[in-house]
């Protein structure tokens, strides 16, 4: 296998297996009679997280796709006005020997009117018209499973053909073997589609080119640090495959490595090999630590991105789901249905999810990717600190709602509630501290007028666009000299607030000194999220955004106070 030099590693991290964009996207899937689901739709984001207890019906799911789409695969032909039959023998995937058995609520017939299983798969074409292919699934008189639906031609070539596979479903790995002998190209590709690929996992290595390799080893740094993979056939004098991994200069057989790392060069293997449509991945989050599983939501969803394709897992991990980025389809399952689709009550459903922490922030925005953008600067102090959601400043977490949670923890975590400093005083921020002091908690007010401040800042608006400092400034001042009627409504509005909650008998100090004090400050009393949201047009080249903004890499420290009180708890 060619080496790589460190130069031409960091070129491949580029690299895509696929750079066409399908003009039909998948949009969402529906199941009907499968197994513990009775009926079920499915809306689809680029990554979609399942949760729910055991028999909820998150595996059911996975299983239904990647048997309809690989019977869609399989099958001479997919017509409402006509019935195929796939053999078992001759089946990539199947759930159960007993397959009649994966009917909802009884088993599969083979007549006509007889009990069935059937998937949808939606699709929304260029024009915004709606494309759908179905399958139903049911027993064949002979040992097989009969077929017929709809495949039209404008979905039909990411189904059909010999290596093209519509899904790839990952089921968990628990080890490899020792040994591997190399084995046909199609004996492999059928056990992986089975979900065998922990029994071959080095042949299933072995059919990627070195840049596929390198693309993995790339992928698997930022959750695990820096791993070279090193796959070896020779076909005139080897038996088995060598397969090794080289970590912190030190080599060692792929077997010898955690199985967390299996577990995610399996996943990222099936990407490569497959080129799937839709990746179907269960419990990935069984052997990976918690400092792991809450980077991978993030990981995935950027190679979804980036190769086109859709991902379902299914976990039942806290650490999962918290991070998991904002556009992130997360759906509680039970008894076969859709509990909720409200993140929120997921998260809280699993759980605080604090293990392997010592601080827990409540936040005061429902919404907290910018609040653990800024954790994320210092990867000491994040390993630390699990970030929680709340419901706005009027239902912040109280200093006895605080120690409540604490002494219901058993008293083994710090907190930190967070909390906008909108148009607050100086001398305000002091007194709601002050209210807060007590053993293992405290609050922190952001030192702008809210998290979304700390990026409309002009160096880190250099560090994202590239532009010098006085344009950035340019930027900022024209935001604020344009919007000046609004952004002093909206200060005397939060005064008036303020106010009412910290001056119930009086004596708050006129509104006219507290807007004049705040024009020495940054954004002159504006708030930050007005002004975020008038830079996404002012900056040219759609530079400035949520999703340029948290994953930019690269900037000038931000919340130094934030910082300062989270290395203070973590003492």
């Amino acid at each position: 296998m060619p080496q790589f030099t460190a130069a031409a590693r960091c070129e491949t991290v580029t690299f895509r297996l696929d750079q066409r964009r399908n003009p039909v996207q998948l949009e969402s899937i529906r199941i009907e009679k499968f197994k513990r689901i009775d009926n079920i739709d499915l809306p689809l984001a680029d990554l979609n997280i399942l949760v729910g207890s055991n028999g909820s019906g998150k595996s059911s799911i996975l299983q239904a796709l990647h048997l309809a789409s690989c019977l869609m695969r399989q099958a001479d032909r997919i017509r409402a006005g006509s019935t195929a039959m796939v053999r078992v023998a001759d089946l990539d995937y199947l759930p159960s020997d007993e397959y009649w058995r994966l009917g909802h609520g009884a088993p599969w017939g083979n007549r006509s009117d007889s009990p069935s299983s059937k998937v949808f798969f939606v699709f929304r074409d260029g024009e915004g018209s709606e494309v759908a292919a179905h399958l139903e699934m049911r027993s064949a008189r002979n040992a097989g499973i009969s077929v017929q639906g709809e495949l039209p031609e404008e979905v039909r070539p990411q189904f059909r053909g010999a290596e093209t596979f519509f899904s790839g479903f990952i089921p968990g790995i628990s080890g490899i073997p020792n040994v591997e002998q190399k084995n046909s190209k199609r004996v492999v590709l059928k056990a992986c589609s089975f979900g065998d690929s922990n029994v071959y996992l080095r042949n299933a290595l072995d059919l990627l080119s070195a840049e596929h390799l390198v693309q993995i080893e790339s992928w698997l740094e930022p959750l695990l640090g820096a791993i070279k993979l090193k796959v070896k056939f020779d076909g005139s004098t080897d038996f088995d495959i060598t397969a090794e991994a080289e970590i912190s200069g030190l080599s060692m057989p792929l077997e010898l490595l955690g199985t967390g790392f299996l577990q995610l060069i399996q996943i990222f293997c099936y990407i490569l090999l497959f080129n799937p449509k839709i990746l179907l991945v269960d419990e990935s989050d069984i052997h990976l630590h918690p400092s792991v599983q809450e980077k991978l939501a993030l990981s995935l969803l950027n190679i979804a991105r980036a190769q086109g394709i859709k991902i379902v897992m299914t976990t039942h991990s806290p650490f999962i789901v918290r991070g998991a980025p904002a556009d992130t389809n997360v759906v509680w399952l039970a008894d076969g249905q859709k509990k909720t689709e409200d993140r929120s009550v997921v998260e809280l459903a699993l759980g605080w999810g604090a293990f392997g922490k010592k601080v827990i922030i409540v936040s005061e925005d429902a919404k907290n990717d910018f609040l653990k953008k800024l954790v994320r600067q210092w990867p000491e102090i994040e390993r630390g600190v699990t970030v929680l959601p709340g419901r706005g400043y009027q239902h912040l977490l109280s200093k006895s709602e605080a120690i409540e949670l604490r002494a219901s923890l058993g008293n083994k975590f710090k907190i930190l509630v967070h909390r906008d400093r909108d148009s607050l005083t100086d001398d305000e921020v002091v007194a709601l501290k002050a209210n807060y002091a007590d053993d293992g908690i405290r609050l922190w007010v952001t030192d702008q007028s809210d998290l979304e401040a700390e990026f409309c800042d002009p160096a880190f608006l250099a560090s994202l666009t590239g532009e010098p400092l006085s344009t950035c400034n340019n930027w900022i001042s024209e935001v604020l000299v344009q919007d000046q009627a609004p952004i002093a409504e909206q200060f005397a509005a939060q005064r008036a607030a303020h106010n009412g909650e910290l001056y119930k008998a009086g004596g708050s100090p006129p509104n006219a000194d507290v807007w004049a004090a705040f024009q020495s400050r940054s954004l002159k009393g504006a708030k930050g999220k007005a002004v975020f949201r008038r830079l996404k047009n002012k900056v040219p080249g759609s530079k400035f955004s949520e999703a340029t903004v948290l994953g930019h890499p690269d900037y000038p420290e931000r919340a130094a106070s934030l910082k300062a009180n989270l290395e203070d708890l973590l003492a």
